[in-house]
């Protein structure tokens, strides 16, 4: 694995946390040649494809194939045609919002998506290991979603009125990213790094959460199909996917609490807190999946702003982004050793903490009828602008040659 291709990451998430930023201020003050939604679908893409999935190219080619293999130019080229597609999204969405030139760039990020998992496919081979059971299934789901974006391009091209079909379109995408590809490619990292310290694991159980986790992921998008078509059959539909989703998570902690110790010995400081902290947003995620089974509480999870908005942040910064800067920290693909890393550190954890309390606090008054709390904007934009802030701390010290303690 090539350590610029992290940092290259890392400054996409610095883009996309400065562009948030700019949302949550747009409440605060007007901007008047702020285009609100162009600017979001900027801030969501290059979160996504420009943080995350890159992140996770780099993660997954440094642990699962051989050096020479890493090695090769094939994937250097390809990181930057996808990187060129993310920017390409970064410059066209605030201007033009879904059209033909951002749709073009979504277009070349899914062409450059599939040329990565036909080579790494081929290049991990016959690999029987539990872990690269993950890896292909997230594949399978990042193959999936991009059915979302292919309609969106429909919608795109032929400048077609949004309608319920756009929005179905938009959820089917997000939702097979988040828990599919994403979630897949993350326990795939977790369980190749138990793998590589020679943990072994009950053949059977981890079966049973791989199947469980699997068909909860399909069950599960009929919340984000219940605010067009909020039939009792939908809603039942979902709550038999949580509570699927609810039985993977207990089938996760029987497998791993046994060995807790073990895992937690070659942790320590940033490392241990960071992968700490996205195993309890990996559990909070499907504790309130679990929670919607109720149809009351469904219908505030899809119809609130604030929770909607909450719960994507809890999968994207708390989860994901928690896990990758653990993982990157632990191979030595990034570095905390410098004072002004782990500010950045301490100021991200906040800015994410604080965020995710606000958007709850204030969802939970908006379901009660209480109206908003005092200065909440300004309290959210200033929380908020902690995670650029410490995004751009962590970022200065790792793109030095060599970072010293």
């Amino acid at each position: 694995m090539r350590s610029y291709w992290l940092k290259i990451s890392l400054l996409n998430l610095l883009l996309a946390a400065s562009l948030g930023a700019l949302l949550r201020y747009a409440f605060v003050e007007e901007i008047p040649w702020l285009k609100f939604y162009h600017v979001m679908h900027a801030h969501s893409h290059v979160a996504m494809l420009g943080w995350l999935y890159l992140a996770l190219y780099a993660l997954l080619i440094g642990a699962f194939l051989k050096p020479e293999q890493q090695a090769a130019p094939f994937y250097s080229r390809l990181f930057w045609v996808t990187e060129l597609s993310v920017l390409g999204m970064l410059f066209t969405f605030p201007f033009f919002g879904y059209g033909p030139f951002s749709g073009g760039f979504a277009l070349l990020h899914v062409v450059c998506s599939w040329l990565f998992i036909r080579r790494f496919w081929k290049d991990l081979g016959p690999d029987k290991a539990f872990s690269a059971r993950l890896v292909r299934t997230a594949f399978g789901f990042m193959v999936l979603s991009a059915l979302g974006i292919f309609m969106l391009l429909v919608f795109a091209i032929g400048q077609l009125h949004p309608s319920a079909l756009f929005y179905m379109s938009v959820q089917f995408f997000l939702h097979f990213q988040f828990n599919g590809w994403f979630l897949f490619a993350l326990l795939a990292l977790f369980f190749k790094m138990l793998e590589d310290q020679g943990l072994v694991f009950d053949t059977r159980s981890l079966k049973s959460f791989y199947w469980l986790l699997v068909l909860a992921g399909f069950l599960t998008y009929a919340l984000a199909v219940a605010w067009s078509e909020p039939h009792t059959g939908v809603f039942a539909v979902n709550s038999v996917g949580v509570l699927v989703q609810l039985a993977a998570l207990a089938v996760f902690y029987q497998i791993v609490w046994p060995h807790r110790k073990a895992i937690a010995a070659p942790l320590d400081g940033w490392v241990k807190a960071l992968l700490l902290l996205a195993l309890i947003c990996f559990s909070a995620k499907i504790l309130i999946q679990t929670a919607v089974a109720i149809p009351f509480i469904a219908k505030a999870a899809y119809t609130i702003r604030n929770y909607v908005i909450g719960f994507f942040h809890l999968i994207l910064l708390g989860m994901s982004t928690s896990f990758i800067l653990g993982c990157a920290i632990r191979k030595g693909a990034l570095s905390d050793r410098t004072l002004l890393a782990r500010l950045g550190l301490g100021f991200w954890v906040v800015g994410f903490l604080g965020s995710e309390t606000l958007l709850l606090l204030q969802g939970t008054m908006l379901w009660a009828a209480m109206g908003f709390m005092p200065y909440y904007y300004e309290a959210l934009f200033g929380v908020s602008v902690l995670i650029p802030l410490g995004v751009g701390l962590i970022t200065i010290p790792n793109l030095r040659p060599t970072a010293s303690p």
